[in-house]
């Protein structure tokens, strides 16, 4: 298992540049699979794959995955999934290339989720449900997460790469810190007598997950604000698996890819769950899909020697006489790691996630509320710093800017508004 500090962040426009300088701007070829055993019929997926998008002259292609592990219900699960997409491309200016679509993509993530969150919450439905949710750009991959499903992947070299979070209060030390620093409660199911029993909880609610869409019931605590993680494969590709608990509860990433190596992903999918299934038997969901990112075949050119050879030469020319504008950061990172981490943040402050310092927050409408996307009329907008740390040195129009409901949505999940027996105010009324 490779940890955070053993990955080295590499800026976006490197690694566009050197793909280029590279030819290696063939995309991937995208297989999947997937499967499940019902137990409570509360697991839904969403796999969409070659989803167009006008860029300039021409379109290009992008693919979707989505877990959404119900509970109390489906109700929340089946609107995330048929709502979610919508919300995370609504928050992305369509006027964007490639690499600034793909630097989007982190931040328009954190507003689709808050988004999708905040108009089920209207519902006044109290269900709720972890997300798994993933966008594929050539090879960059963009996971999302709330709750306890996960994503984890393998390159085509053997290194594991987890792309999502365990918001799991028994095993997450940094979220029990934030609840109870913002007034909530942590704690065993107390049985009386002083007997406490199963994983931590947050009460009000007694929910053991800190983050969840929907959940309107168990407090303000429990936030949507999802952690993100994007990466960029080699060229040589590798899988993807995204499993609800059930899965991860019977088995490690090391099992889950031991189990099913060298099967397509639709075997693969199947052989995970039925290796859970067997490990601890059939207590809840346990769905699994696999994602197989391999490289294009192509068909071998006329005169394939001097071909190679020619782009050899060309490759090593670039490598070893950068161009004068090339920056030192370019330099640095000439030579191609296996997986490259482009960004990664876990935030629960939508102050600190939706701040200005994150990619293209310029092409950002500046009246145009950072969540939902309604339009703000001037000086109707709350800037999205007031109340944090840093508002004393930013002036009243630094953006970017909340309308007054979703200012009222963040002020609940920072503990600074009272919400009654639901999560926010506007959804208990």
């Amino acid at each position: 298992m490779l940890s955070k500090s053993d990955h080295q962040t590499v800026p976006l426009s490197v690694l566009l540049k050197r793909e280029l300088a590279n030819e290696k701007v063939e995309r991937p070829e995208l297989s999947h699979g997937q499967a499940s055993q019902s137990k409570k019929g509360e697991d839904f997926t969403l796999l969409k794959t070659e989803c167009q998008r006008i860029l300039g002259d021409g379109i290009t292609t992008y693919s979707v995955f989505g877990l959404f592990d119900g509970h109390n219900g489906s109700a929340a699960a089946i609107y995330a999934k048929e709502n979610l997409l919508s919300n995370v491309l609504s928050a992305i200016p369509s006027d964007l290339n490639r690499d600034e679509w793909v630097s989007a993509l982190p931040r328009a993530l954190v507003a689709g989720f808050v988004k999708t969150d905040k108009d089920f919450q209207e519902r006044a439905q109290t269900s709720g449900t972890t997300v798994t949710f993933g966008i594929i750009e050539g090879w960059v991959v963009t996971v999302a997460s709330v709750g306890d499903s996960r994503c984890v992947l393998e390159s085509s070299e053997g290194g594991i790469y987890y792309l999502s979070a365990d918001h799991r209060l028994e095993c997450n030390e940094e979220e029990r810190e934030r609840i109870t620093s913002s007034g909530g409660e942590v704690g065993r199911l107390n049985t009386g007598g002083g007997t406490e029993i199963g994983p931590l909880r947050c009460w009000p609610g007694g929910l053991c997950l800190s983050r969840s869409i929907g959940d309107m019931d168990v407090g303000e605590f429990i936030v949507p604000v999802p952690y993100v993680k994007q990466v960029k494969l080699s060229s040589a590709g590798g899988r993807l698996i995204i499993s609800s608990d059930g899965v991860w509860d019977a088995l490690s990433a090391e099992s889950a890819f031991d189990c099913c190596r060298g099967m397509p992903p639709y075997a693969a999918a199947s052989q995970i769950v039925k290796e859970a299934v067997e490990v601890k038997g059939l207590r809840d969901d346990t769905t699994c899909i696999v994602l197989d990112l391999q490289p294009p075949e192509k068909p071998s050119p006329p005169m394939p020697q001097p071909k190679k050879q020619g782009k050899g030469v060309f490759k090593s020319m670039f490598r070893k006489k950068p161009s004068e504008s090339s920056s030192n950061t370019e330099k640095e990172f000439s030579e191609p790691d296996l997986v490259e981490e482009l960004f990664e943040e876990g935030s629960a402050s939508l102050s600190e996630r939706l701040d200005s310092k994150y990619p293209v927050c310029n092409m950002f409408k500046l009246f145009i509320c950072a969540v939902c996307q309604v339009e703000i009329k001037p000086g109707e907008g709350i800037s999205i710093h007031v109340g944090s740390r840093n508002s004393r040195k930013l002036r009243p129009w630094d953006g970017p800017f909340l309308c007054s409901s979703c200012q009222e949505k963040k002020e609940a999940m920072e503990g600074k508004r009272s919400s009654g027996n639901g999560r926010y105010s506007s959804g208990s009324d």
